[in-house]
């Protein structure tokens, strides 16, 4: 009987916690499950482009989704509040990130369409979007064409347009400043309360992930 009710107990105080808190949670932004993977560097040559890129419209797009669907750009942005993450398939940034885009994509749900490309083909792509429960579109791309016209030449890159498919922010990476800033941003673009996390898995410095159609770890392409 008390075995019983202890395990009811715990099972209850379980769902009671998921309920408080946002569905993904990790290794706070001290620890060195952080700070000793290797980094790539955020230039102030990549923000000083990234921040040229405000203003513009999109670059115009047709990619296959997961399920081989082609997919056109206006399809995804232009009707509402719209962020694109650069995803590179294997990328410890990336893998590292993920958690953070689907927090903010479940929470801000039907107002805000959230999409990735990611650098490889729609099956791989998949895999990807299965292994990590994304929530939102993954599109695929085998060449560098698109990430080439985003000026993304690496993972992490992450935009943000508005209802109108103008960019209002790019970040040639993320930490824990540029998490705060994107909630901020969703928050009065939607009119939703921000999402209250502690972002407790955030880097403090600016990082962005490895480089697009080059294996893991390799150096900065020539493009």
């Amino acid at each position: 009987m008390f075995v019983g009710f202890v395990c009811i107990a715990l099972v209850g105080s379980a769902v009671y916690l998921q309920t408080q808190k946002p569905a993904f949670s990790g290794v706070k932004s001290n620890s060195v499950n952080i700070q000793e993977i290797p980094r790539h560097p955020v230039t102030k040559d990549m923000i000083s482009k990234a921040e040229d890129l405000a203003g513009n419209r999109v670059p115009s797009f047709e990619l296959p989704d997961t399920d081989g669907k082609m997919v056109q750009s206006t399809e995804l942005i232009g009707k509402k509040p719209t962020v694109l993450v650069m995803t590179k398939d294997g990328c410890p940034c990336s893998i590292e990130s993920q958690g953070f885009w689907t927090n903010l994509a479940m929470y801000y749900g039907n107002s805000v369409q959230f999409f990735g490309i990611i650098d490889v083909k729609p099956e791989e792509g998949r895999k990807f979007r299965t292994d990590f429960s994304v929530p939102y579109p993954i599109l695929s791309s085998v060449d560098e064409t698109v990430f080439r016209n985003f000026g993304a030449k690496q993972s992490v890159y992450t935009y943000v347009f508005d209802a109108e498919g103008v960019v209002k922010k790019v970040w040639p990476g993320y930490n824990l400043a540029s998490l705060k800033e994107l909630n901020q941003m969703l928050s009065e673009m939607t009119g939703k309360e921000s999402l209250a996390t502690d972002w407790e898995m955030a880097p403090e410095k600016m990082t962005s992930g490895c480089f697009f159609f080059k294996p893991i770890g390799t150096e900065e392409p020539a493009w």
